[in-house]
């Protein structure tokens, strides 16, 4: 279903969805049992609240102009949707994590990307893009932690 949002309304929605994650994982950690899960739960959980920060500061400091600009994109799905469609056990494994991890990763880098491409202004196509490495760096530090839960 297409839709219409500024720009603001989109960051808003994004750092609400980092902020559910980050709940999910915390509900997720209290209920892990293995210790290299929680460590993987623990990284999940800052690195959720960090995006909703950035998210938050970015949309502070972005032109008002700019985030007043109307977009057109595919509605997103809840942070419990998304969830839904994963298979997580009762006690969820390091691999399923992970796998949670980077279809969270991978939404974000799709929403951007889409964003991306529908929008005219260089300006706010700046901001997009931006957003869309930031997560794509992400991920790759996701890569990288859990790699090293490996090796313990």
């Amino acid at each position: 279903m297409k839709t219409f949002k500024q720009a603001h309304e989109v960051l808003k929605d994004a750092q609400k969805f980092h902020l559910d994650m980050a709940g999910i994982y915390r509900q997720l950690l209290e209920n892990a049992e293995d210790n290299r899960t929680k460590l993987l739960l623990e990284h999940l959980y800052e690195h959720e609240l960090r995006m909703a920060n950035n998210l938050k500061n970015y949309g502070a400091v972005a032109k008002h102009k700019v985030m007043q600009t109307w977009l057109q994109y595919t509605s997103e799905e809840s942070a419990t949707d998304l969830v839904k469609n994963q298979y997580l056990s009762d006690k969820p494994s390091i691999d399923e994590i992970n796998k949670l991890g980077q279809e969270v990763d991978r939404y974000f880098s799709d929403l951007y990307q889409t964003v991306y491409g529908s929008i005219e202004s260089e300006e706010v196509r700046e901001v997009f893009d931006n957003l869309k490495q930031i997560q794509d760096k992400e991920r790759i530090t996701l890569s990288k932690a859990t790699n090293s839960l490996w090796d313990m």
